[in-house]
């Protein structure tokens, strides 16, 4: 009996015969092999227009292919050698992080930002005992204490354990918002009002054990196991996206134990899966966005049925600003893309009413071990759209983004000056920055610029500003011959208009950035649609102060099929980036004590529900010389300081620090977002520097503005109140 039951303990933890993955095309002859194909439960992993699709099969699935009919070709017999033959030099998990990396980059990353991010926190063990470790990133950084004014939005990667590209690009997401805390610049803007306005949640290893059975297996990279580790029902595992309650056991997910898509014995019935619900339940999501590879495209519900959501028109919305942000991809229900019943994007958003989307990142070329010079660049591939699902969490059946206001001419100036912008669209409320040391190095039309080109040309018969522009001819890239350098403190914007024609399912176009002189190139943006519209495209370039950037524009496919259109490209950079004043509610601002020189002023709307939109093109304002009036109001100005509120945010008192020449005519006030005076402060100010203590107990959590106003001109700074 013993003999018998060490047996069983053993064939239960080693599967008896090794995997063999092959990656095969299925082509239906009629309609009716579509529908048996879907029943079935085959993973795809791209789906072609005229309805064949590549899906991933092992040797169980190619036999029960066989005996449904179904015609296919085998197009890699074994993927396992195919991705170890990419790593001809040693490295480890194919140039991702193992689990025990992973952990220590979790740990590292909170001991760097203790203000901004938890510690690593397990929300349950998965089914061999290992921990799902999530991380919360906001100012308001403890994790069991939720702030109900600061939605949440949910990010994970690696639900299926061959997918490390989405392990890449959730720790690229969470860099990115503690890198640009603090910093000057629009970049340190948007960080930081995503971190006072937002929970982030991240889950960079769902699927623990299927990762750590990789690496066992293929600890170099390439390892194709999918699923859990949950072995009881005698196959491979449990595919933890197809475990989940809303449309469990329908079409995409199957009853086989050996399918890879094996939907276990009931709705979360696996812990990983379990303990993500259970999380759910006391923080509901507003925006969860999964991450799988590849396929480049962005999916929403649902996946169990054709029919299509209440949000349909919402989820529509929502995609194409992803689009014009920087993600280039197509975006439709995953339905249309495959069947997947039980998945965790049906699940958040038919249970928990998050908007949620599942990103399949990476083209073809790519697959799910990539070179490893292709997993550098997939690094911050999907930045932007998370960057759009954060901010949306606060208008999720209302996706708008604040429009972009248009500065007025300002010229020539002495002493105080106002600056003017249009009002914009779904703006509650206006930053103002100015700039110093403003330069354009690169404003190119399309008329055959300091460009290095490789396969691209120039064309006539497409432009955005006449008379022609680039255009992609087959896989090859368009660098600019120059570079340019963001000063320490500074920043810069490289804008530029597209416009695609490529055929989404195989082929690819990009916009990349290189900080190392060209050793390594990083997606900022990709492209994969035809659909032949001009989008105008820009990047901020503050979070690299300090560093030398390099810019090329990329193609991968034919001629025929990959077509970009590149025009009007346009490069800034500027010495210093300031706030001049925040929190405006009209859409002008006056300035004085300026001494003599060049400034650039422009201005960005914030959505109080979403945050801030593009900032303006900038204009310049030239300051002259001051005279014996002007000179004495400078030295007014130089006693009329606001200092740095602390802390913040703040639940029970904030300390106020000014340092004043004198009190007439000087007012300091609190308002809140709408602009409305909720503290006056003004009684207790007195010549020269005191700290004054600001009740903030009994305030309303949000952010507020600390308002200074004087005959040397206004100051503002902005506090968070936590509840």
């Amino acid at each position: 009996m013993r003999i018998s039951v060490l047996l069983l303990v053993i064939a239960t933890l080693s599967p008896a015969i090794a995997e063999t993955w092959s990656l095969m095309r299925f082509t239906p002859v009629c309609e009716g092999d579509i529908q048996r194909f879907s029943d079935l439960g085959f993973d795809p992993v791209m789906v072609y227009s005229d309805a064949s699709c590549d899906f991933v099969a092992t040797d169980a699935e190619r036999q029960l292919l066989l005996r449904s009919g179904l015609q296919a070709s085998c197009l890699v017999p074994d993927m396992e050698a195919l991705y170890a033959s990419h790593y001809r030099e040693p490295l480890t998990m194919g140039g991702f992080q193992t689990w025990t990396e992973v952990q220590s980059w979790m740990d590292s990353l909170h001991a760097a930002n203790p203000g901004i991010t938890s510690a690593p926190t397990s929300i349950g063990n998965t089914y061999e005992g290992r921990p799902q470790l999530v991380m919360k990133i906001s100012s308001n950084n403890s994790f069991s204490a939720d702030d109900p004014s600061m939605p949440n939005a949910w990010y994970d990667g690696l639900i299926h354990s061959r997918e490390g590209a989405s392990l890449r690009n959730i720790q690229y997401w969470m860099m990115w918002l503690c890198s640009n805390h603090g910093r000057n610049g629009f970049c340190g803007y948007q960080a930081d009002w995503i971190l006072d306005n937002r929970e982030i949640w991240c889950l960079p290893v769902n699927n623990v054990d299927g990762w750590v059975y990789n690496q066992t297996q293929y600890p170099g990279g390439g390892g194709m196991h999918r699923k859990n580790r949950n072995l009881s029902a005698g196959g491979s595992g449990i595919d933890l996206n197809r475990n989940w309650s809303v449309g469990w056991g329908g079409a995409g997910s199957s009853g086989d134990p050996g399918s890879e898509t094996y939907r276990g014995t009931g709705p979360l019935s696996e812990p990983e899966a379990a303990n993500i619900d259970a999380f759910w339940q006391a923080h509901p999501p507003a925006q969860m966005h999964s991450t799988h590879a590849y396929a480049n495209a962005l999916i929403y519900p649902w996946g169990w049925t054709d029919a299509p959501t209440t949000h349909a028109a919402q989820y529509t919305t929502q995609g194409e600003l992803m689009v014009t942000w920087g993600t280039g991809e197509d975006h439709y229900p995953s339905a249309q893309f495959y069947y997947a019943s039980g998945n965790t994007r049906d699940h958040s958003y038919g249970l928990y009413g998050a908007m949620s989307w599942n990103h399949e990142t990476g083209a073809s070329f790519a697959g799910f071990w990539p070179p490893a010079d292709e997993v550098v660049r997939l690094s911050r591939r999907n930045l932007r759209s998370y960057l759009v699902t954060a901010c949306l969490a606060g208008r999720p059946y209302d996706p708008a983004v604040p429009g972009v206001p248009v500065m007025e001419e300002i010229g020539m100036v002495s002493g105080s000056f106002t600056v003017n912008w249009s009002d914009a669209a779904n703006a509650s409320f206006y930053a103002l920055q100015r700039l110093s040391g403003y330069q354009v190095p690169l404003n190119d039309t399309g008329d055959s610029g300091p460009f290095n080109k490789v396969n691209w040309i120039m064309t006539g018969s497409q432009y955005h500003s006449p008379g022609q522009c680039y255009r992609s001819n087959g896989t090859g890239a368009m660098t600019w011959q120059q570079t340019v350098t963001i000063p320490p403190g500074g920043g810069g914007r490289i804008s530029f208009w597209s416009m695609q024609n490529i055929v989404p399912e195989s082929y690819q176009g990009a916009f990349s950035y290189s900080p190392d002189g060209g050793a390594n190139w990083y997606y900022l943006q990709t492209f994969g649609r035809n659909d032949m519209n001009w989008r105008f495209n820009i990047h901020e370039l503050d979070e690299w102060q300090g560093k030398t950037l390099s810019f090329r524009w990329e193609s991968y496919g034919p001629a025929g099929s990959c077509a970009l259109y590149i025009d009007d490209i346009k490069v800034e950079v500027w010495d210093t980036n300031t706030i001049q004043a925040d929190g405006l509610s009209s859409s002008q601002h006056t300035v004085s004590g300026l001494p003599t020189g060049d400034y650039w002023f422009r201005a960005w709307a914030v959505d109080n529900s979403f945050g801030p939109g593009w900032p303006a093109e900038p204009v310049l304002a030239q300051v002259v010389g001051v005279g014996v009036e002007e000179a004495s109001e400078a030295f007014v100005q130089d006693s009329f300081l606001l200092g740095v509120i602390t802390p913040t945010p703040a639940r029970t008192t904030a300390i106020v620090p000014v340092l004043l020449g004198g009190t007439e005519g000087v007012s300091l006030v609190v308002l809140d977002v709408a602009g409305r005076v909720v503290e006056d402060l003004t009684p207790v100010l007195a010549p020269g520097g005191v700290n004054i203590p600001l009740d903030v107990s009994g305030m309303r959590a949000g952010i507020y503005f600390v308002r200074l106003a004087g005959p040397a001109g206004v100051r503002t700074a902005r506090m968070t109140v936590l509840p």
